[in-house]
């Protein structure tokens, strides 16, 4: 997070999301006054990062979960990414650093991977069609329920960016 306006529009869409992911947490402590923030310092995101990076290669990369439904997650160059989709659910990712190619759209090449959540519908075969865009920090992305997205390509060691997963819907939703 490298100025103001970036800060100030992480922890705008942090607070946005918590509002519209989480609205049984009640708004108001015991006494009647405001709860205080959830925070996590990018110091503290960085070094659990760096923790869960050196104690295991994942395709999914390692997340830091801020509040339910919101989290950081950096994915690295040197581990195959999965092509996925989310039936249920909108991701909002907010790029921080590093940049590669961002494909959405079409297709998951079949044949389907193992998954362990429901809502992670995953192939190791790419997407088939879709958009490519060349994503870099500062980039917006939203992705509707059972869009097909994927890193074709992670530039340089790695890519960290900020995810918001909001479960919208009562029915899966896939173009597959």
């Amino acid at each position: 997070m490298k100025n103001s306006h970036e800060k100030l529009f992480v922890a705008t869409l942090l607070c946005v999301s918590i509002i519209f992911s989480i609205g049984r947490i009640n708004a108001q402590s015991l006494d009647g006054s405001a709860p205080a923030a959830i925070y996590l310092s990018g110091e503290e995101i960085e070094s659990l990062l760096d923790e869960r990076a050196s104690s295991s290669a994942s395709a999914g990369g390692w997340s830091v979960s801020i509040a339910p439904g919101v989290s950081v997650r950096r994915r690295s160059s040197g581990v195959k990414q999965f092509a996925i989709f989310h039936p249920w659910s909108m991701e909002i990712y907010r790029i921080l650093e590093g940049s590669g190619e961002f494909v959405t759209g079409g297709k998951l090449v079949l044949p389907l991977a193992e998954s362990s959540n429901e809502n992670i519908v995953r192939t190791e075969n790419g997407i088939q069609g879709g958009l490519v865009r060349k994503v870099k920090a500062g980039d917006v992305l939203v992705l509707q329920p059972g869009t097909p997205h994927w890193f074709r390509h992670i530039d340089d060691e790695d890519i960290t960016y900020m995810e918001s997963r909001i479960r919208i819907s009562s029915h899966p939703i896939q173009f597959q």
